[in-house]
């Protein structure tokens, strides 16, 4: 009998929900939340919603969207006094299983992993265009870090790529969308925004797991800054321009999502999907080939 939301380890039914809210909180790339979860009495099982029949770019959003939900909860987790213990793809004969996550011990958070954790209700995408005003020197270096933490490289495009990274923009045909909410003028990709790149060394599924929770501690540091992002996936999404994103890049990284970061106004929050919907139980099970949603163009 799967039961949904229950206690697991010494979290309570309560703890759990709060948890699993945190992880669920991300706007995914696509329109689907592409995250199934599973309680059992001492662990959190994440599997990752199969797409029928699936692109590769399809595929590596889907394993970004889930390692953001796995980075929040085990941000959660700790926010609970407990440490999360993680094996991550468990199982070689379950692919669709991509984090067993164990809340063993105790473990008291961090105070800089207490502010990512305040952070996770305000993450927002915000594809209004951002000001002028320079991100400090001292926050791109904690962005850096934040993605090396996860295993994963950030990587700053300069003023001197910028037309190139234009270009390569526009061989993905991504349109440049009206001034004002909603887009910004040629997505804003100038020689004084701040636009990054995630990337990972090896471009497997494990690397982009990775990148996935890279990207969620990113975020979650440009929030608790001040900052606004913008997501793209575009220039990843054809073989041809994501080649050429990684020659600009100095050809040692695989790109596997880029983000444009700065001060904007705020954005509405976006609703979420009901809990139930998304943790597996007898009334929710789990069914696979359910469609993925309409890719999305541009930054998100």
């Amino acid at each position: 009998m799967k039961t949904g939301v229950m206690p697991v380890g010494h979290l309570s039914a309560s703890q759990v929900r709060s948890v699993l809210l945190a992880a669920t909180a991300p706007p995914p790339l696509r329109n689907a939340r592409p995250w199934r979860f599973q309680c059992t009495p001492d662990a959190i099982e994440l599997y990752a919603d199969p797409l029928t029949p699936g692109t590769d770019s399809e595929q590596r959003e889907r394993l970004l969207d889930c390692g953001a939900a796995l980075l929040n909860l085990r941000l959660a987790i700790k926010a609970q006094g407990s440490h999360a213990d993680v094996r991550l793809f468990p199982s070689a004969g379950r692919p669709d299983l991509l984090a067993v996550v164990r809340p063993e011990g105790y473990e008291t958070i961090a105070p800089h992993d207490g502010e990512l954790v305040a952070a996770i209700a305000d993450r927002q995408s915000n594809r209004r265009p951002f000001t002028t005003a320079v991100v400090p020197a001292v926050v791109q270096r904690q962005l850096r870090r934040a993605a090396e933490v996860e295993r994963a490289w950030l990587a700053t495009i300069t003023a001197e790529q910028v037309p190139q990274l234009r270009e390569i923009m526009r061989h993905a045909e991504v349109p440049p969308g009206p001034p004002g909410p909603g887009g910004g003028t040629d997505l804003d990709v100038e020689p004084d925004r701040l636009v990054v790149v995630i990337g990972s060394l090896h471009d497997t599924a494990l690397g982009r797991f990775q990148s996935g929770q890279a990207m969620q501690r990113v975020l979650l540091t440009a929030t608790a800054a001040g900052l606004s992002a913008a997501l793209s996936s575009q220039p990843m999404a054809a073989p041809a321009t994501r080649r050429e994103l990684r020659q600009l890049l100095g050809g040692g990284l695989w790109p596997q999502i880029m983000l444009r970061l700065g001060h904007g106004a705020a954005v509405q929050s976006l609703a979420r999907t009901p809990l139930e919907d998304i943790v597996i139980s007898d009334e929710h099970p789990y069914s696979a080939g359910r469609p993925d949603g309409g890719a999305h163009r541009g930054f998100r």
